[in-house]
C-alpha cells in the first residue's frame, strides 16, 4: 500500500468521521480485492463508533472503528488501516 501521510491527514481533517471511516474502508477493500477476490464490506453505526462488517471469500470479520480512534486519525492517519490489517492477520485472512 502506498502511503501519503500528508494527503491522508488532509482527508482526515476535512471529512466528518463517518465519511473518513468509509474512505478508509473503501481503500482497504480495494486492496483486498486485488489479492483475495470476493470482498464485500458494510459500515454500520455502533454505540462506540462504526462496525465494519467484512465478508472475505465467505468468511465474516467484524472490526469496530471506535470514535476515539477516528478522532486520532488527524495525528495518525493510517491507524485505522493498520487496525484492519491486524484484524485480518489475526483471523488468518492475510499474512
Amino acid at each position: 500500500m502506498e502511503r501519503n501521510e500528508i494527503v491522508r491527514k488532509i482527508i482526515a481533517t476535512r471529512r466528518p468521521r463517518d465519511e473518513f471511516a468509509r474512505f478508509v474502508v473503501t481503500c482497504v477493500s480495494q486492496q483486498l480485492k486485488e489479492t483475495h477476490g470476493d470482498v464485500d464490506v458494510e459500515i454500520i453505526e455502533a454505540e462506540r463508533g462504526y462496525d465494519s462488517v467484512w465478508s472475505i471469500n465467505g468468511r465474516e470479520v467484524v472490526v469496530l472503528l471506535e470514535t476515539e480512534e477516528l478522532k486520532r486519525a488527524k495525528e495518525q492517519p493510517y491507524a485505522i488501516d493498520d487496525k484492519l490489517w491486524r484484524s485480518f492477520r489475526q483471523e488468518g485472512i492475510v499474512k
